[in-house]
């Protein structure tokens, strides 16, 4: 989970669909996620393994996020903002538990559990009090990813959804494209007038 965080780690455009099977309806949004990721020394391990009643010593660190929209860009907002902290399991650390401050169908803290299959997909379980959220991660490059997530009630999964994830490059990223595409220019202009 360490790795896999860390290679999420900045700005993604999340473009998503979502079908609610109960009264079928769809509806798509792009927005960004927003991923950084954080070591086992960092306050918020304590108070989240705190609230969930597990010992904090067991962790191994874990990331915030952030769901902004990709409109305009301003300063993250907490009202749409989680923390995971990570529980990897002793004896085998591709599986686990993810303690989260706020859960993503009910908004109370909720303890996960998660497992990457030999292909480097991520699944992760959650189970409330009324549904259990079924979400798959993983990587097509290190600049998409794909995630596919299901809610099911007592009565059947009721929603699903699809996102498709692009890493944004960072201000500085574009001024280093911007820099060697001038010096690319600068460089054929001299070529063509030797």
């Amino acid at each position: 989970m360490v790795q896999f965080l860390a290679a999420s780690r900045g700005t993604w455009l999340n473009r998503r669909s979502i079908h609610h099977l109960d009264h079928q309806d769809d509806e798509a949004a792009d927005s960004n996620l927003v991923i950084e990721p954080f070591d086992a020394s960092d306050p918020v391990v304590k108070k989240v393994c705190d609230a969930l009643r597990v010992a904090a010593n067991r962790s191994s660190g874990g990331g915030r996020f952030w769901w902004e929209s990709n409109l305009k860009k301003g300063s993250l907002n907490d009202d749409y903002a989680a923390v995971i902290v990570d529980v990897p399991q002793a004896d085998d650390p591709r599986r686990g538990f993810l303690l989260r401050d706020v859960g993503y169908v009910e908004k109370k803290a909720v303890i996960s559990t998660y497992a990457f299959a030999d292909d480097g997909v991520l699944t992760i379980t959650t189970r409330y009090d009324t549904n259990v959220g079924t979400e798959r991660c993983w990587f097509v490059t290190d600049q998409v990813r794909m995630r596919v997530s299901s809610v099911q009630c007592l009565n059947g999964v009721s929603m699903t959804t699809y996102c498709t994830e692009l890493r944004c490059p960072t201000d500085d990223d574009i001024k280093a494209m911007a820099e060697k595409a001038r010096l690319f220019a600068d460089s054929t202009v001299l070529e063509t007038n030797s």
